[in-house]
């Protein structure tokens, strides 16, 4: 969405950071509430990695209108890289079932989802997803769903601080441009519909082959526009 905001919508950098994270409230909640539903979210990780990455999101979104946008794209750009390099490199789901991770290690992994989400309006779940499989904290089927809960407080966290950058005037939220998280989050819950039943239908291998090419993809956009 970050990439698009700023092409389509003429948004800044961080602008469209904030209005991505208020869309990212929306869509995760819903999602989190129909994968509620069918008993696929892992509670017990949700705590303690929301905790880690609401705290985070908060101080990086109070920090990134600061820095210089160029910046921002570039630190989108190396997360984004290494998100996509560690997607490839994830083994399967059986081999990481085996390790077990406390109270720590998932708030580190929250820790580290909710600095990527403030600094560049990704929502986390690239983050928390394949490193919760990787800890042992999730299983693959319910991976997603429990990103998604987590996603909630990430995002919420980080989309408050940047509401709290500016003021309340009508369709502006502080950074927040609301008009256009409304729109994308409409159009992001009803294809959830589709994306939910493909959650269950593929396995790890494709699922990390796509959503890999998808994080190189978003890079090279971010690539080109960073020495544009």
């Amino acid at each position: 969405m970050v990439p698009i905001l700023t092409a389509v919508a003429n948004l800044s950098q961080v602008e469209a950071m904030a209005t991505s994270l208020g869309t990212i409230v929306l869509v995760s909640t819903w999602n989190a509430w129909r994968y509620n539903r069918e008993g696929l979210i892992a509670w017990k990780a949700v705590f303690w990695v929301a905790l880690g990455s609401g705290i985070c999101a908060a101080l990086a979104a109070r920090l990134a209108p600061l820095l210089p946008e160029r910046v921002l794209v570039g630190f989108m750009l190396m997360v984004l890289l290494f998100l996509a390099w560690k997607t490839f490199r994830l083994g399967t789901i059986a081999e990481k079932e085996k390790k077990t991770s406390g109270h720590k290690v998932a708030l580190g992994i929250g820790s580290l989802s909710g600095l990527v989400a403030g600094f560049t309006g990704i929502g986390g779940g690239g983050v928390t997803t394949p490193l919760m499989l990787v800890a042992g904290l999730v299983k693959n089927r319910s991976a997603a769903p429990t990103s998604n809960a987590i996603m909630i407080f990430t995002a919420g966290a980080g989309a408050l601080s940047y509401a709290l950058h500016g003021a309340f005037s009508w369709p502006r939220f502080g950074l927040i441009q609301v008009d256009y998280s409304l729109l994308l989050g409409l159009g992001a819950i009803i294809s959830s519909f589709a994306g939910m039943r493909i959650n269950q239908l593929i396995k790890l291998k494709l699922r990390k082959t796509v959503l890999g090419f998808i994080l190189l993809f978003i890079a090279l956009r971010l690539f080109i526009q960073l020495i544009a």
